[in-house]
């Protein structure tokens, strides 16, 4: 199996397998809040594919808790056990929940198109979530070697007559009570023809079946491990966005009741939030349904970038998965090379041909000379660049700033009253990497100078998306394995690297199917247009250029969810083909930024930085949806 093409913790069955792939990093971050938080109540965890909320699932599946003891001295697992430990997930190295990930596909969604009445329907769909939850805890139980007769369920007090209902007594009559639930709503959703409402009866005596409310607890006896553990029953609801959506509202505040005495996480996608939701939650806010209270009764948990990443930090956790990840490529372990950045890093940029260089130095010259600005002068602007510039980089930078000074009334000129005979660097400004950055690239599109290389850019383009970067990066780990076949050098130039990236992220671009995907594309195309058009402005107004396109947040805030625009944006923003980053203050105005995601943004050729934007409205990006449709 090779991690960089597939989606790892999906086809890995077993836990010591698993556990070696988990980088630590996003597992911390995510149980940094306090952890009795996230069992305790509903936690929604909401991220784009690829984000993590499956790995999160694997880790808690019992099957990998209790292989957890035996990498206490691997040094690679080390600190992620530590992490699952301050989050009371293990106690000394022994599982403490017992979790079971249920995906809402198939039958449960099939519930829906049953033909009864609404709040039956709802009601089937809590009791089979319920009977497959408690078959799917003894069934995982049994996998990892537990005598089911040595299982105590633990209810909770003054609940004689639920547990009696659900026969918690005993462990078999308890199992085969949820499996009478499952199969008698089983009977329903298979039936050719389902039977009539009046004749449910005896369906419907199987199907009242509440579990959640009086379970907390359950004991597994010491013949196990030894000791005598107490397990957290556990609930994961994954792909949730795959109910129908009156389903999901239903399960949402059935869930949030504080007294379900499971932990229960609901895993979904961005984009069965609604854009309104998913603005709230962008912002850490929570809109209350009736008898409920923020934060009190649920949490939302976004694992997707949210326009305030910090990526130093990210860069660390993928410099991590990178090294995980090499580690089962025999041709590059053999090798010793599994650390993806050395690799990566281990290039000199490549410069622009000397004949187009020469052309940039003719129109600095010609440039100097409208600005009447000597040899001493423009060498004296140069000394304030960035000192690890190439000389080609130099040129453009150089280029830039003389079209600036063009700009500039006389009484703003960068030299102010110098002369020729007194040509000095003191009172001028340190000039910006930005503005360099810039110069880059106008060189990539004027030139095809190589850009998108090294392993920090190939971050940047990850959108902190785990499975991003892997994506983007697997093209460069490809060549890098086939030079390892062929016992060449275990490196790629600027160019290959640039190549690569850009090719593959078009395609990525180009292959994109969720829905309102041929609109979305629109939408990607018309704000690379306009942020190209500022990057290639000949002064550079905004330095390093624009990814993004900028609304007023008033206008915003007026968008009608019906519009087709706003259906557009949501599926754009739930599939990281847009980051929206709001509120985003400048010019004295409150904006939100439709910032490009990083693939597009590699696909375009714009700059990897943050805050760049082309001013405009909705209509543009209506009428862009209309134009090119």
């Amino acid at each position: 199996m090779n991690p960089w093409h597939k989606r790892a913790n999906e086809f890995i069955r077993e836990a010591n397998e698993l556990l070696p792939l988990v980088s630590p990093q996003p597992i911390k971050k995510f149980f940094q809040k306090e952890a009795e938080r996230l069992f305790d109540r509903l936690v929604v965890v909401v991220g784009s594919p690829g984000s993590g909320k499956t790995t999160l699932a694997r880790l808690l599946d019992i099957h990998t808790l209790a292989a957890a003891r035996d990498f206490k001295s691997n040094s690679d697992v080390r600190d992620l056990l530590a992490s699952l430990a301050k989050a009371a997930v293990l106690q000394d190295l022994q599982p403490a929940v017992l979790a079971h990930r249920l995906p809402t596909g198939g039958q449960l969604r099939s519930i829906w198109n049953l033909p009864y009445d609404e709040r039956l329907r709802h009601r089937l769909l809590r009791s089979m979530v319920q009977a497959k939850t408690v078959l799917g805890w003894l069934r995982s139980l049994e996998d990892v070697g537990v005598d089911l007769d040595g299982v105590r369920i633990v209810t909770t007090s003054h609940a004689e007559a639920a547990r009696e209902a659900v026969d918690a007594d005993d462990v078999s009559k308890f199992r085969e009570r949820a499996r009478a639930t499952e199969r008698a709503i089983f009977k329903l959703t298979s039936a050719l023809v389902p039977p009539p409402g009046a004749d449910l009866g005896e369906y419907l005596f199987d199907a009242a079946y509440e579990p959640f409310a009086v379970i907390e607890s359950i004991i597994v006896s010491p013949a196990w491990r030894g000791v005598e553990l107490r397990l957290r029953p556990m609930l994961i609801l994954d792909d949730a966005h795959e109910l129908h959506p009156s389903q999901l509202a239903d399960v949402d505040l059935w869930l949030r009741d504080r007294e379900v005495k499971v932990a229960r996480w609901v895993l979904t996608r961005a984009d069965s939030l609604n854009l309104d939701d998913y603005r709230r939650v962008l912002r850490d806010e929570e809109r209350a349904a009736p008898g409920t209270k923020p934060g009190r009764d649920r949490i939302r948990i976004l694992l997707q970038d949210t326009g305030n990443r910090e990526r130093r930090e990210f860069k660390a956790i993928a410099e991590d998965v990178a090294r995980r990840y090499l580690q089962p490529l025999a041709s590059l372990h053999r090798r010793g090379s599994l650390n993806l950045k050395n690799l990566l890093d281990r290039v000199q940029p490549a410069s622009i041909a000397a004949t187009d260089l020469r052309v940039v130095l003719d129109e600095n010259a010609k440039l100097a000379e409208r600005n009447n600005l000597s040899r001493e002068q423009v060498a004296a602007m140069e000394a304030a660049y960035p000192d690890d510039i190439a000389p080609d980089v130099k040129a453009g930078l150089t280029h830039i700033l003389l079209h600036r000074e063009l700009r500039r009334t006389p009484q703003q000129s960068l030299f102010g009253g110098l002369t020729e005979e007194e040509p000095s660097t003191q009172d001028l400004p340190k000039i910006q990497r930005a503005i360099a950055t810039g110069a880059e690239l106008q060189l990539l599109h004027r030139f095809d100078r190589p850009f998108y290389f090294g392993f920090d850019r190939i971050v940047d383009a990850a959108n902190e998306n785990i499975e991003q970067f892997v994506t983007l990066a697997s093209v460069l780990v490809d060549q890098l394995e086939t030079q390892a076949i062929r016992g060449r050098a275990l490196a790629l130039d600027a160019r290959q690297q640039h190549k690569a990236v850009r090719e593959h992220a078009q395609r990525l671009v180009d292959e994109w199917d969720f829905p309102y995907a041929p609109q979305v594309r629109r939408l990607v195309d018309f704000i690379g247009e306009r942020c190209l058009d500022l990057t290639l402005r000949e002064n550079a107004p905004l330095s390093d250029g624009a990814n993004a396109f900028g609304v007023h947040s008033a206008e915003f805030n007026l968008l009608d969810g019906r519009d087709e625009l706003s259906r557009v944006l949501h599926y754009a923003l739930a599939y990281q083909a847009l980051v929206l980053v709001e509120p985003y203050n400048c010019k004295g105005r409150t904006w939100a930024l439709f910032e490009l995601g990083g693939v597009p943004i590699v696909a375009k050729g714009l700059t990897l930085s943050r805050g760049g934007f082309a001013e405009g409205n909705l209509s543009q990006l209506r009428t862009a949806l209309e134009e090119k449709a």
